[in-house]
């Protein structure tokens, strides 16, 4: 009977890892994750360590502020039950990560299996990648649509897979080994993206301790600061046509991802400026209607959970076009059009409780990985919630990965408490 729980909780953290990356369906995902929290939830006997309870507790803190705030700002049922969908998922996901890894023998499963569900992505990403170019010329924006534009387990598996510190928490112990390594890193070039490339390089920083603040960091976050002002100098002095096909288009998707997400001098009648600008569009509307909204129940504690962002036209992002939208591309002013400064304050809170796992002490060298990993996910929250909404991105299941560090590190304090209380 246990072995048949260990494999059904086996099979349960693979299909929680697979199904938002492969199910398009918003109320399909929603089922799922529904169905699995409440075989979570029913498990009294599930205990979860102080650092953890702190850190879903600022993300229950930001949902609560918005169901209140939705008493004073009633919107549809449909809309209300799809937000309280997006502002659950962060902590639902780090809960049920939390839980399988702590119920599982093999601690290590969650590295394993994040290797193998990305050798599993990376090969069906190539095998839609070359069939596109073998039909079609070479066009990144279109490759993009056709094969894909990233994947979360395969940024956690070239981590682990590059990093001397990742290989001391799994190796591949498979002649092969190259050979997936190859595959993985292969796919990851072709997916073209800005935002899988920055995540890869925060994580790896994070990993070898390089974001924690000391004067060795100092010096390498200044080089790295360095090398991409001279790539913008570069970008900005050339010409780079818009709608250019090839590496030139990816160029130009560079060249504009500041001022996609931060300018608001936008010419809305210009649908090619608006389109390059369409973060920075929405965010600015959204800002717009709260500031419009009384001061104390509107910028405070937003407009709550199914509130909806006025584009002030029709926008063409569905067959029939979308004038009023749920979700924002920028997570920050997301959370704060749901739920006010209140819920920003405490997302900021978030992150610094995951970044300040790294400054804690320990001996133990598997948790002072565990805990750079975890200081290192705050900035990979940081930068994906400026672009793609972060933890509030309905296709983000990272929470599954952060909880499950979160049990690990509590895993090992206990191994290296137990260490010290036998040497005395």
């Amino acid at each position: 009977m246990v072995l048949k729980l260990e494999k059904i909780r086996k099979f349960s953290l693979a299909l929680l890892l697979i199904v938002p990356s492969v199910v398009q369906s918003i109320e399909a995902n929603m089922l799922l994750i529904t169905f699995m929290f409440f075989f979570v939830i029913v498990d009294f006997k599930s205990k979860y360590s102080i650092t953890m309870i702190k850190i879903i507790s600022t993300l229950i803190f930001i949902l609560g502020i918005a169901l209140i705030s939705t008493f004073l700002y009633p919107s549809a049922p449909l809309d209300i039950v799809k937000d309280i969908f997006f502002l659950s998922n962060p902590f639902i996901y780090i809960i049920m990560g939390y839980y399988f890894i702590k119920n599982i023998k093999d601690k290590s499963f969650i590295f394993k299996i994040i290797i193998q569900l990305a050798l599993l992505f990376a090969i069906i990403h190539l095998f839609k990648s070359f069939s596109f170019l073998l039909n079609n010329d070479f066009n990144i924006n279109k490759l993009r649509n056709y094969a894909g534009r990233g994947n979360v387990v395969e940024i956690f598996a070239i981590v682990i897979l590059l990093s001397k510190k990742g290989r001391q928490l799994y190796t591949v112990k498979s002649k092969y080994r190259k050979t997936i390594v190859i595959i993985i890193i292969t796919s990851f070039i072709f997916y073209f993206s800005r935002k899988t490339t920055v995540s890869v390089v925060i994580l790896l920083l994070a990993l070898n301790e390089f974001l924690k603040i000391s004067s060795k960091a100092v010096i390498y976050m200044f080089g790295f600061i360095a090398v991409i002002t001279m790539f913008y100098i570069y970008l900005f002095s050339v010409d780079i046509k818009r709608g250019a096909d090839g590496f030139e288009g990816f160029l130009y998707k560079m060249k504009i991802a500041p001022s996609e997400i931060f300018d608001s001098d936008i010419n809305e009648k210009d649908h090619k400026d608006l389109w390059d600008h369409w973060r920075a569009y929405e965010a600015k509307k959204a800002i717009e209607q709260l500031e419009s909204t009384p001061f104390a129940t509107g910028l405070i504690t937003g407009k709550g959970v199914g509130s909806l962002v006025d584009l002030e036209f029709v926008a063409p992002l569905s067959k029939d076009g979308i004038q009023y939208i749920t979700t924002l591309h920028n997570g920050y002013t997301y959370i704060l059009y749901k739920s006010g400064l209140l819920g920003l304050l405490s997302f900021f809170l978030f992150l610094m409780l995951l970044y300040g796992q790294v400054y804690i002490q320990t001996k133990n060298n598997k948790r002072r990985i565990i805990n750079s990993l975890l200081s290192g996910m705050a900035i990979y929250y940081m930068f994906t919630t400026l672009i793609v909404s972060g933890v509030y991105n309905p296709r983000d299941f990272s929470g599954i990965f952060v909880g499950a560090l979160l049990y690990l590190q509590h895993y090992y304090k206990k191994q290296e408490s137990q260490k010290l209380k036998l040497v005395s």
